[in-house]
């Protein structure tokens, strides 16, 4: 594992984040042995006009969420995943993907505000604090789950945070505007979204008003796709996460790979393999029906049209017998 910080002054801050931290999160589970992680947090309030709301305005709220799936007998999606979000006698209507993604979203319901503050609106200012969220799907019976949103200060400004592939390394990166009390991040990686485990310390600034550049390499990323997120400590030991990304890791050179995942067409490219006939490509849902084998003969491949969610696939070394699996996932 090899780090580094650079450390930029700037006055000038491109998109920052909210000042606050809004934490909101489930967990749901299924008798079918799945569990459901949803964190939907208000970001910002988006008026319908910014200039003009002499006498008032209507308005949504956009939201990020992050939406996980753990354990057995994962589904490809499940039948209802939406929610209301209460900012004071409003209720904001939003739809959320129903497999595995992170995100934002935009409410659908438009509602009135008779007050012109349209520039000036938060979601912590218009009272967003309720989230209910309605969730439906295998082994989960329909129902609807209330809780309060709580809005607490941030340790940090994040202004961004992303994972790039940089050889056989994955380079992170990310930027903070303003530092309180910051004791250290800590970059978490994983597979399946679900497991994390620790591949980088970096210490933070203490305290700091001016722009932070932070980079690390993790060079023990394995092959297909990783997910990244970073943990920021407090020098109180409180710690907050940052939102999940995704990587197509491209690992070792003598490991095989599939991209792009996630995936929207149905068309992948294979990589690792220098004879791409001794290999035999298996695809299985979440259940581990086969819904798809056959032959390779080129690093390019169309499988069969699939409904969004995560299916397993398998490379069977038809010379040596050697067995590898990838995850997969269809947006």
């Amino acid at each position: 594992m090899k780090k580094s910080i650079l450390f930029v002054s700037s006055c000038f801050c491109l998109s920052l984040t909210l000042s606050v931290n809004s934490i909101a999160q489930i967990s749901v589970v299924s008798t079918k042995g799945y569990i459901v992680d949803i964190n939907v947090q208000p970001v910002a309030i988006v008026p319908s006009s910014s200039t003009n709301c002499r006498w008032g305005y209507n308005y949504n709220v956009q939201l990020s969420y992050t939406i996980l799936f753990r354990g057995t007998n994962i589904p490809g999606s499940l039948y209802t995943l939406q929610g209301n979000v209460g900012c004071g006698t409003n209720a904001n209507f939003f739809s959320l993907p129903r497999s595995q993604s992170n995100g934002t979203v935009t409410s659908q319901s438009n509602p009135w505000r008779s007050v012109s503050d349209c520039s000036t609106a938060t979601v912590s200012s218009l009272n967003c604090n309720t989230v209910a969220i309605r969730i439906n799907g295998p082994g989960i019976s329909d129902r609807t789950i209330s809780y309060p949103v709580v809005y607490t200060p941030l340790p940090v400004t994040l202004i961004n945070f992303s994972a790039t592939p940089v050889g056989n390394k994955i380079k992170i990166a990310w930027s903070t505007a303003t530092e309180t009390n910051n004791a250290f991040f800590t970059v978490e990686r994983s597979s399946d979204g679900s497991d994390w485990v620790s591949v980088a310390r970096i210490e933070g600034a203490g305290n700091s008003t001016v722009q932070l550049q932070y980079i690390t390499y993790d060079d023990a990323a394995p092959a297909g796709t990783v997910y990244y997120r970073l943990k920021q400590t407090d020098l109180d030991g409180k710690f907050v996460y940052s939102t999940v990304v995704a990587v197509q890791a491209p690992g070792s050179k003598h490991s095989i790979g599939i991209y792009p995942i996630p995936n929207r067409s149905n068309t992948i490219t294979i990589t690792g393999i220098s004879n791409y006939s001794n290999y035999r490509l298996s695809l299985c849902d979440a259940s581990g029906q086969v819904l798809f084998s056959g032959v390779l003969s080129s690093p390019s491949l169309s499988l069969p049209t699939l409904n969004p969610g995560i299916y397993i696939i398998s490379f069977d070394n038809r010379t040596t017998g050697e067995k590898t699996v990838q995850r997969y996932v269809k947006l």
